[in-house]
């Protein structure tokens, strides 16, 4: 890891767990965000590399773009909150204003933008995207599933493939990148099988029959 990254990751990590410090304790808490950010960060690396996009600004976007999760009331404010600190963070270390911008822009633009306007600000959204259908994604459904309410549990799950589809179908907006494109289907996958076995499971949740 450079020694800029390393001062941008040691800034968000620390910002996150100081205005995130009263939810330490829970499961989404500013441990969990800096994971999640750790994660999309990498993701961001790896689509940067695969689409010939400037890697150092996709990473440095991935670490800030949920950088004020904790301090903005309004979630889809985050985005411009976060963007905010970005800029205020690069420019007081010395990046060029162009390359402040790009990144700022990036930051701000992955809540809610149905058509951001450069790569970087594609590949974040991409990113982005991909962490939260992974595999964590689904440990932590499963430490806050109501196990002990069936019938609640039963509808979460529908709820939750339901809106599996509506992503398959490209409702909330497309991926931007191949290599996105292909893992996220893959995700989709793994989660509707997932959720498709604790159906089964539910309906097996009972005496069985005995003729």
């Amino acid at each position: 890891m450079s020694g800029k990254i390393k001062r941008i990751a040691d800034f968000v990590h620390d910002y996150l767990l100081k205005t995130g410090s009263k939810d330490l304790e829970i499961a989404w808490g500013p441990n969990y965000r800096w994971e999640h950010t750790q994660r999309v960060a990498c993701w961001a690396l790896r689509l940067a590399n695969e689409e010939r996009a400037n890697a150092e600004k996709c990473v440095i976007a991935a670490l800030f773009h949920d950088v004020s999760h904790f301090v903005c009331e309004n979630y889809r404010e985050h985005g411009t909150k976060s963007a905010e600190i970005a800029r205020d963070f690069l420019q007081k270390n010395g990046y060029d204003k162009d390359f402040v911008e790009n990144v700022a822009y990036a930051v701000e633009t992955h809540v809610a933008e149905p058509n951001p306007k450069t790569l970087e600000a594609k590949i974040l959204q991409d990113a982005d995207t991909l962490d939260r259908f992974g595999y964590f994604r689904i440990l932590l459904l499963g430490k806050k599933a109501e196990v002990s309410n069936l019938e609640n549990l039963r509808k979460e799950v529908n709820s939750s493939l339901a809106y599996l589809n509506k992503l398959e179908r490209g409702e909330f907006g497309p991926m931007w990148t191949n290599t996105g494109k292909a893992k996220l289907k893959e995700l989709i996958n793994l989660n509707k099988a997932f959720l498709g076995g604790v159906l089964e499971e539910i309906e097996n949740t009972k005496t069985p029959n005995m003729v």
